[in-house]
């Protein structure tokens, strides 16, 4: 069964929908694109995890105040945390919205330091993190030939 018809049920459609979203396919129900996507760790969150490690350590730091004008290729150094390497601060602003306090963790420090390695790829589904694929990489393997580590660091 490939498509979709009007005498599924609901859990027949469910099971029918997870096998087709690893290439993309539209909800029946709710005609949401529904797709996994393979996140890759590039340059730019890269760099952006060295600026934040600098910054603060460990310790939790503005993330739009630390990164305010490095670009726009770290405008999506927040999917970091699907490797665990960079948490958000949970607690909320009075209006309700994000307060924007993240923070480096303890696995995302030894990435930086280059003492680790993990997954090319984060595999993400309705924003939760399903697995990884690909080889694993160092934080150099990511900055490629954008950026220098050394230079970076000691920035």
């Amino acid at each position: 069964m490939t498509e979709f018809d009007d005498d599924m049920t609901l859990g027949e459609a469910r099971d029918l929908l997870r096998t087709l979203v690893k290439k993309g396919h539209h909800c029946p129900l709710c005609t949401q694109y529904a797709r996994v996507y393979r996140r890759p760790l590039n340059a730019g969150i890269a760099r952006a995890l060295i600026l934040m490690y600098l910054r603060g350590g460990t310790d939790w730091i503005h993330k739009p105040t630390v990164l305010n004008g490095i670009g726009a290729a770290a405008r999506d150094e927040s999917i970091s945390r699907y490797w665990g390497l960079t948490e958000e601060e949970i607690e909320r602003r009075e209006d309700g919205g994000r307060a924007g306090w993240w923070r480096i963790t303890e696995d995302g420090e030894r990435w930086v330091r280059r003492q680790s390695t993990v997954s090319k790829y984060a595999l993400i589904y309705d924003q939760r993190c399903l697995g990884f694929d690909g080889p694993q990489v160092t934080i150099v393997d990511a900055l490629g030939d954008r950026f220098d580590w050394r230079e970076l660091m000691n920035s």
